[in-house]
């Protein structure tokens, strides 16, 4: 199981990581670097959290103006366990929460199975310039902490080699 949530931020990785660091009480990370690119690596409850810049040609179109890219992988596999579902739960989650919480604009994408082919489509968020905290859900007034815009069109995913 594996999931990406695609970045858009002028921070530097170093503060990025930081802060993401900091809001999931994460332990310490290591900076290392792979291939000469820099990245900050988590290791907890057997997962693995990789933040790091994502290489132009490495981009989905749709997320061109996205440098960075929070990767979270499994390091255990469990055929009993739907890991899909939780991807799927999970991943909508951080990107809604690193949106809230540090002011990020996030990306993600959702899969669906058409005939024998995968297709993905991207969500967008972005946190609501105009979200009232003080403001309860259902009050005049109130507006959502952040905002989705439109996703992108279903797809072809592109083949991985």
């Amino acid at each position: 199981m594996s999931f990406q949530i695609c970045i858009k931020t002028d921070k530097t990785l170093h503060q990025l990581a930081t802060e993401i660091r900091d809001l999931l009480a994460l332990p310490s990370f290591a900076e290392s670097a792979f291939t000469g690119e820099p990245y900050c690596q988590f290791e907890m409850f057997g997962m693995l959290v990789l933040i790091h810049r994502t290489d132009e040609e490495d981009r989905d179109p749709e997320v061109m103006q996205y440098p960075y890219s929070l990767d979270l992988q499994m390091s255990f596999t469990d055929h009993e366990l739907d890991t899909d579902t939780i991807e799927y739960r999970l991943q909508p989650y951080y990107a809604q929460l690193l949106t809230f919480k540090l002011g990020l604009d996030t990306a993600y994408h959702e899969k669906q199975k058409n005939g024998r082919h995968w297709q993905i489509r991207y969500q967008f968020l972005r946190k609501n310039p105009r979200w009232d905290g003080s403001l309860l859900y259902g009050e005049e007034g109130w507006e959502p902490a952040v905002l989705a815009a439109p996703p992108s069109a279903w797809r072809s995913m592109h083949p991985v080699f």
